[in-house]
């Protein structure tokens, strides 16, 4: 018993320990703001072509960089449709009035609003 909890103790120094590389930075200039309440920012490319979204690092995350580029063949005239570098079956859909759709596999994943900043 005293073996596991002098083990226990030592892994939790260990973890307290350990530094988290810095997460990676986006010079955000819109954001959307989900169902769920979760506001994620990102940066729209100049040509409106990529979306990068920086994912926040947490010990069971690596974090990184998300893009989503947009597949011009699929416009319509209200909605723009996006696909992710990372896992192409994930697909963004973003309408002219800012409605936001995150589809996996088809299946809508999370609905929101898009806002961009204006500096």
């Amino acid at each position: 018993m005293k073996a596991k909890l002098s083990l226990a103790m030592g892994v939790a120094l260990l973890a307290g320990c350990v530094q988290m590389p810095p997460a990676p930075s986006i010079n955000a200039n819109g954001a959307i703001k989900w169902a769920n309440g979760i506001t994620e920012d990102m940066h729209i490319s100049a040509s409106g072509s990529t979306l990068t979204f920086a994912s926040p690092q947490s010990l069971f995350n690596p974090g990184g960089i998300t893009i989503f580029s947009r597949i011009d063949s699929a416009r319509n005239g209200v909605c723009e449709h996006y696909y992710s570098e990372q896992a192409v079956k994930t697909r963004m859909n973003i309408c002219d009035s800012g409605e936001v759709t995150l589809l996996v596999e088809g299946q809508v994943i999370n609905v929101g609003s898009l806002a961009r900043f204006v500096y």
